[in-house]
């Protein structure tokens, strides 16, 4: 609840509601003084040492005053009652008077106290900087005698030489950075200060980025200090986050969309190194004629969604008095100086790939990969051992140098709302360079792999992929590396090479086309049950998750060499194909040690366990056909020996807990020409069949003599039961077992003939040659737990 005349700090919620933003760290970002309701450049906190109960921030430049004035009219705040009179006091810095808005600590190298800043606000809203220094036991107003000392140094010294140092103009900034890892420091008395040249020592030989302010004193003093340190630094870049503005904008107010650093750290590795006689020790200009009432207007409507801009356009445009395409122009063109659209001319926008700073410390492997997988059961339900499995795979993305190959990971599900792109928006965090995707060519796929060699993160598979075989090709040549499609390229057609080599995740409802299965590891989800608690997954969120890859790229770098020359030992039952996709994940395991060897194992032991692959299908299958044949016999049915096509597709589609019920395009049955693809391997093809007066296509059993004989164990079905799912067979989860019971499926499938003898069906039925031939296969058999078996003791007793 809001009070008349003081913000309640216990209703954050209700507080943004009322100011028409969101609740952000421990305060509220909200639209500022007259600007549009998807303005957030207004920051309002909670602070009790207020009188009002609140601070607030424009990282817009709006007036203070008219901030505050903005906040009471939205929250219903009476006027401040004036303070009486006081005495006047001496400018002694006692800060009885004033607000402190934050409080910040120097450091010697011994990580003793040396002096104390504090940032005040004074009864006329002015900002103050307030010094005191230990004196050994208690702090005493006035700066401390001696030289500077940069803030932060303990930090700066324990780092690592290689580390990039960030200098900022004040001590808010710093601890901003150090917040989400980055190692960063400052002088005291920011811009308006003179270089003490005591303090160029702590940076010799050290990497450092100067990050000034966005405006005239802040570019001044970045270039004052660049010129300072240059010669002992072992490198200097100035990195001017907002060269276009002029209004003071920080490093602070950069993460505040920026909330991990990724685009900062990219920005920084990007920059070039600064040189006395470079550019950048030209005289910052004076800020330009203010912006006109037009350009402010294109540039708010620039930074609206296309959406929102398409509703206000045509209105926009009466109001300017230009046309609508005019108008459309001018906000083109201000959004690719914003960064919107780099590529005049091209739809969409470029690719960009965010690749993790390294970790500034060593990291230790076990630990990190434990963090890793909690990380992602946070966030989403799913086996211990899948987690453990996308916590190996995440630091494989960073190792494709390492390995001949990548396997795909496959987070599938039977049904919708299971979690599959939580998992992949989680993974994505992670990895190195992702490129999320919910629909791709296969073209757009070797293209960007040639020229990025991103992660890619592909979701809605099921939308679009299993009746893409040109799609499937490519996904499929990315598994091994070396893999690459030929195109023409140019005028003369020139054929080029183009590498397909790279790792990518998949997600799906249902399962993935049997080659590409056989290539990847498995992570099927559940929907979450009522009692199953996570922590909400949100994009302006992950900053942990950040900090989990930062740790990753660091420890993938220092091991890279040791984890290429490990050789893993491969758990009992993982080989062939499976091992080459587990091969890469447990070399990781090994080196990571702590009891990830034996995670990672247990983790391949699980998902070859739930995986089906293409022959195991297609055994399935035939074992099927061989008991439909079977019970035509056992019912009489004449001819028993052929069966129509669509007869054997409609029987087959009715087998419970069998994946042929929804095998068909969009999950639906499975069909003639289906059925027909699944036995052409085999040489097994409809034919025109006689049943009474009709001559439908369909299949003759002696076709099947030889698959029978070669994939099918005569004495036992070629998989046992309960490798398949016993539930309805609408579910798509049909290849994992809901128990632990091997037994569950036999009961499951158990029929009133479960000892019924097939011998004596063909003496019965008579026929000639061929019809004998084929049902003397039958007579070799009887039913046992709901599949054909073939006796081992010839006739029925």
């Amino acid at each position: 609840m809001i009070r008349a005349s003081r913000i309640d700090i216990a209703s954050l919620a209700k507080i943004a509601e009322q100011l028409g933003g969101d609740v952000a760290g421990g305060g509220v970002l909200c639209p500022g003084p007259d600007h549009s309701a998807d303005d957030r450049s207004l920051s309002v906190k909670p602070d009790r040492a207020d009188r009002e109960g609140f601070v607030t921030h424009s990282f817009a430049g709006d007036d203070w005053r008219s901030c505050r004035d903005h906040v009471r009219k939205l929250l219903g705040l009476a006027e401040p009652k004036a303070k009486p009179k006081e005495k006047k006091q001496k400018k002694t810095g006692d800060g009885k008077p004033w607000t402190t808005l934050g409080t910040y600590i120097y450091r010697d190298a011994d990580n003793k106290p040396f002096l104390r800043v504090e940032k005040k606000l004074d009864d006329k809203g002015k900002r103050r900087f307030v010094q005191s220094y230990w004196n050994g036991s208690g702090w005493v107003t006035g700066a401390p005698k001696g030289p500077k000392i940069p803030y932060r140094l303990p930090e700066l010294k324990a780092a690592s030489e290689t580390t990039v140092i960030h200098f900022c103009e004040g001590e808010k900034d710093s601890d901003t950075l150090a917040k989400i890892g980055f190692i960063a420091t400052t002088m005291s008395e920011g811009s308006s200060a003179e270089w003490d040249k005591a303090a160029t020592k702590h940076f010799k030989d050290r990497h450092v980025v100067i990050l000034p302010d966005a405006d005239v004193p802040g570019r001044k003093h970045g270039l004052k200090v660049a010129t300072a340190i240059h010669g002992v630094a072992a490198s200097v870049r100035v990195v001017d986050l907002y060269p276009d503005r002029h209004d003071g904008s920080d490093v602070s107010d950069w993460i505040t969309n920026d909330t991990a650093g990724v685009k900062l750290a990219k920005l920084v590795k990007e920059a070039d190194e600064w040189e006395p006689t470079g550019p950048a020790t030209s005289e910052p200009s004076e800020p330009e004629e203010e912006q006109s009432e037009i350009d402010i207007e294109i540039a708010r409507l620039a930074r609206l969604p296309v959406i929102k801009y398409e509703q206000e356009r045509k209105t926009a445009a009466e109001a300017l008095g230009v046309r609508a395409s005019v108008l459309d122009r001018l906000v083109q063109d201000e959004r690719a100086r914003l960064g919107g659209d780099d590529d005049t001319g091209l739809q969409g926008r470029a690719i960009s790939l965010a690749e993790p700073e390294p970790w500034p410390e060593p990291v230790d492997g076990a630990a990190l990969l434990d963090d890793i997988s909690k990380a992602i059961g946070a966030h989403v339900i799913m086996p211990d051992a899948s987690r453990d499995a996308c916590a190996l795979w995440a630091a494989h993305t960073f190792l494709l140098d390492c390995t001949m190959i990548s396997p795909r990971l496959a987070i599938t599900s039977p049904t919708r709302g299971c979690g599959k792109t939580t998992a992949l928006d989680v993974m994505s965090q992670l990895v190195l360079r992702p490129l999320p995707s919910a629909n791709v060519s296969a073209s757009a796929i070797f293209r960007v792999v040639e020229g990025f060699r991103p992660t890619l993160m592909i979701d809605e598979a099921d939308t679009f992929l299993r009746d893409n075989d040109e799609l499937r090709g490519v996904l499929n040549s990315g598994h091994r590396k070396g893999g690459s499609v030929l195109r023409n390229v140019g005028d003369d057609h020139e054929v080029r090479s183009f590498s397909t080599f790279g790792a990518c995740a998949i997600a799906l409802i249902g399962q993935l086309p049997g080659t590409l299965a056989d290539r990847s590891v498995p992570i099927t989800l559940t929907r979450r049950k009522k009692d199953e608690t996570i922590k909400p997954f949100r994009l302006d969120r992950v900053g942990h998750l950040v900090v989990l890859a930062r740790r990753l790229a660091r420890w993938t770098a220092d091991h890279a060499v040791e984890i290429a020359a490990t050789e893993p030992t491969m758990p009992t039952g993982i080989y062939n194909r499976a091992a080459d996709n587990w091969r890469p994940l447990l070399a990781i395991a090994t080196v990571a040690g702590g009891k990830w060897l034996e995670r990672g194992q247990a983790a391949a032991l699980a998902s070859a366990a739930a995986d089906i692959d293409d022959a195991a299908l297609l055994e399935l299958l035939l074992g099927d056909i061989r008991d439909i044949f079977a019970k035509r016999a056992a019912n009489e049915i004449d001819p028993a020996d052929r069966i129509p096509s669509a007869a054997l597709a409609e029987a087959l589609a009715e087998i419970e807990g069998r994946p042929w019920a929804e095998y068909g395009k969009n999950d639906k049955p499975l069909t003639q020409n289906k059925l027909a693809r699944l036995l052409k391997p085999l040489k097994i093809v409809p034919e025109n069949i006689r049943i009474d007066d009709k001559v439908p296509k369909g299949y003759i059993l002696e076709r099947f003599e030889e698959a029978f004989s070669r994939y099918l164990d005569p004495e036992g079905s070629s998989e046992p039961l309960h490798r398949y799912n016993p539930f309805k067979s609408s579910t798509s989860e049909l290849f994992q077992s809901a128990t632990a019971e091997t037994d569950v499926a036999d009961r499951k499938y158990e029929k009133p003939y479960n000892s019924r003898p097939c011998s004596g069906v063909a003496d019965r039925r008579g026929g000639g040659r061929r019809r004998g031939r084929s049902l003397r296969l039958l007579r070799s058999c009887r039913w046992q737990r709901g599949s054909l078996q073939r006796r081992p003791d010839g006739p029925a007793p």
